[in-house]
């Protein structure tokens, strides 16, 4: 079985987490990796990686308090849909 793209981008990101800890435990004479590398893994790589596997393509109006529709129950969709009926064939 392949794994997607997505999955391997995913298992990267927890690599590279990894690696900053390990980094951060370590005495700054012994770090693998040089100031700049972990500065950049840890403010821009690993910030970038998870707020793009974040994403959430819903349209911002469904899920806001301010701009989108409110919500409707089941009971107030067919009060109006009776209401609708009732008022079409009068």
């Amino acid at each position: 079985m392949t794994m997607n793209e997505y999955a391997k981008i995913h298992i990267a990101l927890g690599i590279l987490k990894g690696v900053a800890e390990r980094e951060n435990k370590r005495h700054m004479m012994d770090q693998h990796t040089t100031f700049s590398m972990l500065n950049l893994l840890e403010s821009e790589i690993i910030p970038s990686l998870e707020n793009e596997l974040d994403y959430d393509p819903t349209p911002q109006y469904l899920w806001d308090d301010h701009g989108g529709e409110p919500p409707v129950t089941l009971a107030e969709m067919h009060s109006q849909a009776h209401q609708q009926h009732i008022e079409a064939h009068s």
